[in-house]
C-alpha cells in the first residue's frame, strides 16, 4: 500500500474514485466530517454506502466524526452495521491510546480487523495524548496532521501558523511507534510552488505522504514522495560499493565519507 497522496473529498460527491484514478493519487479519501454539513450527516453516510456498494480499484480512506461526538459514533456503526470497510479508517482530534484502541476493537469484533486506523492529531489535547504514550497502541496504524483545526484550537489563522514543532513530534512519535506520519494539505489550491515547498518540508521531516485536496495537487505530491532516478542511482552505487569492501566499515566513494548509517537508508530506498 502506498501512503504519497491521499485525495480528499466530501463523501456526498460522486465521482471521487474516478477522479483519484485519473489523476493517479494513492488513497481516495472520503470525508465524513468537516466538509459535510451537520445537516447532511445522514445523507452523506448513505452516500458512502452507495460507493462501496462494490469493489473499488483504489486504495480507500475514511475520516469520521470525532469518536468524542454523537455523529462519529453513528459513522462508525454505520460502518460496521453495512459491512462497509475501507483499508483507511480516519479519526478527528483523537486522544490516544482509547480512540485508536475502541475503533479498533470494533473492526476486529466485526470481521474487519484488516482496516487500518489513523489518528488525525489536530488539537492541543490529542498531540498531549500523544506524548504521553509509552507504547505503540495495539490499534493504531497511522498518524496525520490536522494543521488547520490545530491552528485554530491555539487561536491562529490556520493559513499563517508556524506548526513546525507539532510536525516534527508527529513525525518522532510515528518513527518511535512504527506507524506511518502523513502531513496535513495545502490550502492554497493555485499555488504550486508553495504546494512544492510544503511537500518537500514534510518529505524531509520524515512524512510518508500528505493530503490533497485539490486534484491537480495529487502530482506534485507523488512527484516528490518519490525517490528520484538520480537518488536511486546513487543508492546503488552506495550498496555495491559496501558489498564489493571486506575492509573498514568506512568507505570513500566519489568526494563523499560513507558509513554504515549512509549504507542503511540507501538499503532502505532501494527496498521501498
Amino acid at each position: 500500500m502506498r501512503f504519497r497522496s491521499w485525495l480528499c473529498a466530501p463523501a456526498l460527491k460522486r465521482n471521487l474514485v474516478g477522479k483519484a484514478l485519473e489523476v493517479a493519487a494513492d488513497i481516495a479519501l472520503f470525508d465524513l466530517e468537516d466538509s459535510v454539513r451537520p445537516d447532511a450527516k445522514s445523507a452523506a453516510r448513505a452516500a458512502l454506502l452507495s460507493h462501496f456498494s462494490e469493489p473499488l480499484p483504489v486504495t480507500t480512506a475514511v475520516r469520521i466524526n470525532s469518536l468524542a461526538t454523537y455523529e462519529g459514533l453513528k459513522d462508525l456503526l454505520f460502518l460496521l452495521d453495512h459491512a462497509i470497510s475501507p483499508d483507511i479508517i480516519m479519526l478527528p482530534k483523537a486522544l490516544l491510546p482509547a480512540e485508536a484502541n475502541l475503533a479498533a476493537s470494533l473492526l476486529k469484533e466485526r470481521g474487519c480487523s484488516s482496516v487500518k486506523v489513523f489518528a488525525i492529531i489536530e488539537t492541543v489535547g490529542s498531540l498531549w495524548s500523544l506524548r504521553a504514550l509509552v507504547a505503540r497502541p495495539s490499534g493504531l496504524d497511522g498518524l496525520i496532521f490536522g494543521a488547520a483545526d490545530f491552528a485554530a484550537d491555539l487561536g491562529l489563522a490556520p493559513a499563517a501558523a508556524d506548526l513546525r514543532f507539532v510536525k516534527q513530534e508527529i513525525v518522532l512519535a510515528a518513527r518511535r511507534f512504527g506507524v506511518i506520519a502523513i502531513d496535513s494539505p495545502c490550502f492554497h489550491l493555485q499555488d504550486e510552488a508553495r504546494l512544492a515547498r510544503e511537500t518537500r518540508r514534510a518529505h524531509r521531516l520524515g512524512f510518508c505522504g500528505k493530503i490533497a485536496i485539490y486534484p491537480r495537487q495529487v502530482a506534485t505530491i507523488n512527484e516528490l514522495f518519490a525517490h528520484s532516478p538520480q537518488m536511486l542511482e546513487r543508492a546503488r552505487q552506495l550498496v555495491d560499493a559496501a558489498e564489493h569492501n571486506s575492509g573498514s566499515a568506512i568507505l570513500r566513494v566519489d568526494d563523499e565519507m560513507v558509513g554504515p548509517p549512509f549504507i542503511k537508508y540507501a538499503r532502505d530506498i532501494l527496498s521501498s
